[in-house]
């Protein structure tokens, strides 16, 4: 489907639906939404799906008919864990709504056909005190503070006005931590601009000798941590969803972690940068494109690391920092294994994904890329319910929401772009 309006796309539904669901229209639909407004909105896409057998494609026809004939544009879509298949956009629907995840390769086809990453080897940690001194400024409280903002917005889906106001949001705490910055400190930001309306953003630490480094021993191959930014109702893209853990966690996490390493004036020897991408739940669109512009540009990436869903641990349970071992680098995951357990108070183990799960790293791990992930915990034994749904809150019964899971993530964040990104005195 083309870009549209996912609010104002509900105007017409609003207008034909009220007499078959004996209620008037609101009146304001033009202006600002109302919470009563959503409320009403929200309940006309649940009568619809009732009537049309839950099926999220009809629903779909009928709320946006100038584009309906684009749900039959054919996407090559593969499902985490199986091989690729020709489907239609409006198939991307239907998987979301079996809770199935997946990367749409349409467009990136020659990306995927790369190389794996070689194996390489990871340096000895030496940056104890500076990575110390910066993990000590972290605050669950900034986290829970932004979190709660990131989540009230109706939803975060990438091609809603929402995903665009919550983009928005994002993007001016990064100028507000940037605009806070000791001079010292190099820093750039940027919103990486899509078909769709959600942008990625990227903001960077520029080397301390500048972005040709006077040092030819020193490469300059970039660092890069990400999160992605958007959320999803698996049920029906425009319905609530807050991805309160799915991953407003991680984009706090490492929005932490970046306000951290600022604030402490960190001057590295590479590039350093921290990304959050839009539409990772359209099939990881927003990071594939990313990807593809640094391959073709012939921008070096030294490391990757991914952080998805970083707060939940189910009552009764330990909570462990887990690496997963499905689509990443080995030699890498092994290496930040060790950051840690250098870094981390919590316990440390790594998981497989199970089929139909999958992130953000792996557009960087298909490329040839060194990509790895990070995640609340083994997905097979403490697996998030929530997620996809409009339950996916802060306000979890029984403190199920952990901010101080999430903070052992961000130190893991902090120690991963020093050990290096490395640190100029």
């Amino acid at each position: 489907m083309r870009t549209f309006t996912a609010l104002y796309a509900l105007i017409s539904v609003l207008f034909v639906s009220a007499a078959v669901f004996d209620q008037q229209p609101p009146q304001d639909v033009l202006g600002k939404p109302t919470v009563d407004t959503l409320t009403d909105r929200d309940a006309i896409i649940e009568s619809l799906l009732a009537t049309h057998a839950d099926d999220p494609v009809q629903v779909m026809r009928i709320l946006d008919p100038e584009n309906a004939s684009e749900l039959d544009a054919p996407r090559l879509l593969q499902v985490f864990g199986t091989e690729a298949v020709w489907m239609t956009e409006g198939d991307k629907l239907r998987l979301r709504q079996q809770g199935l995840g997946f990367i749409d390769l349409t467009d990136h086809q020659d990306l995927h056909a790369c190389h794996r990453s070689a194996q390489s080897s990871w340096p000895k940690l030496q940056y104890q005190e500076k990575v110390t001194s910066v993990t000590e400024l972290l605050s669950k409280d900034e986290m829970k503070k932004n979190l709660e903002k990131f989540t009230s917005f109706h939803n975060r889906y990438y091609r809603s006005e929402f995903g665009v106001k919550s983009s928005r949001w994002l993007y001016n705490q990064i100028l507000d931590i940037i605009s806070a910055a000791p001079p010292g400190v190099r820093l750039s930001v940027e919103t990486f601009t899509h078909i769709f309306p959600q942008p990625s953003i990227i903001a960077r630490f520029e080397p301390f000798f500048g972005r040709a480094s006077p040092n030819p021993t020193i490469a300059l191959p970039r660092i890069i941590v990400g999160a992605h930014q958007d959320s999803a109702n698996y049920r029906f893209p425009l319905l609530p969803a807050p991805g309160a853990d799915d991953d407003g966690s991680g984009t706090v996490t490492i929005l932490e972690a970046f306000r951290a390493l600022v604030q402490s004036g960190f001057a590295p020897e590479r590039p350093v940068e921290f990304h959050w991408y839009a539409a990772e739940e359209g099939g990881l669109l927003g990071s594939q494109e990313v990807v593809s512009e640094y391959k073709q540009l012939k921008k070096e990436v030294g490391a990757m690391i991914q952080f998805d869903m970083t707060a939940y641990v189910p009552k009764g349970e330990v909570p462990v920092v887990t690496f997963i071992s499905t689509d990443v680098d080995s030699n890498l995951t092994n290496w930040a294994i060790g950051i840690a357990e250098e870094y981390s108070t919590s316990a440390v183990g790594s998981a497989k994904l199970f089929p139909g799960a999958g992130s953000d790293h792996m557009s960087w791990y298909r490329a040839g890329y060194p990509a790895i992930f990070a995640a609340e915990g083994d997905p097979f034994k403490t697996f998030n319910p929530y997620i996809h749904t409009a339950g996916d809150k802060i306000d979890l019964a029984d403190g199920e929401f952990s901010f101080e899971h999430a903070l052992e993530f961000a130190k893991v964040a902090v120690g991963f772009v020093v050990e290096l990104g490395g640190w100029v005195e």
